[in-house]
């Protein structure tokens, strides 16, 4: 069920990549054809680019795609692996602490933002509220700690089921 979820989430980040794209060529097109620009694809750009990265941390994770030095924890794994998977447990644990701070540090400026109406680009032009990717950063760094979590109680009970 959590892993649908985090499919999910990745897939709305693929599509907006290629809204984005669709985005930037418009505004190519626009400045060269009319010279005219799409308004605020600077600050669309600059926003989206947290917002899908939050969108797909989850999933990418789950997946095994997080970059990470496998030297180490491949060796143990193979040689010693109840002793990898401790250590693969700990560094998941460790990981989920992140994204609680992250998500902890995170609470005020959404709530900020919606307060002050937070916003990116110039009234009159273009504005675009920001408490939207605030909330994907919660989302994102949340799933993220969740799937660190499952991570983590996956790799512990292996090394205990591990003979030594």
């Amino acid at each position: 069920m959590f892993s649908r979820l985090l499919g999910i989430m990745n897939a709305l980040g693929t599509v907006w990549i290629f809204l984005l794209m669709f985005l930037i060529n418009a505004d190519i097109l626009g400045r060269e054809l009319f010279s005219t620009p799409v308004r605020g694809t600077t600050e669309l750009l600059a926003l989206s680019i947290v917002g899908i990265v939050f969108l797909q941390l989850g999933h990418t994770l789950m997946v095994g795609r997080m970059t990470r030095s496998d030297m180490v924890i491949d060796t143990l794994l193979t040689r010693r692996p109840r002793l990898g998977h401790w250590l693969q447990g700990v560094y998941c644990l460790l990981g989920a602490v992140f994204a609680l701070i992250i998500f902890w540090g995170s609470i005020a400026p959404f709530q900020e933002a919606i307060e002050i109406g937070e916003y990116v680009g110039a009234a009159g032009d273009f504005t675009a509220p920001t408490w939207p990717i605030r909330l994907l950063i919660l989302i994102g760094s949340a799933a993220m700690g969740i799937q660190y979590l499952l991570m983590a109680g996956r790799d512990f009970r292996t090394a205990m089921a591990e003979r030594s």
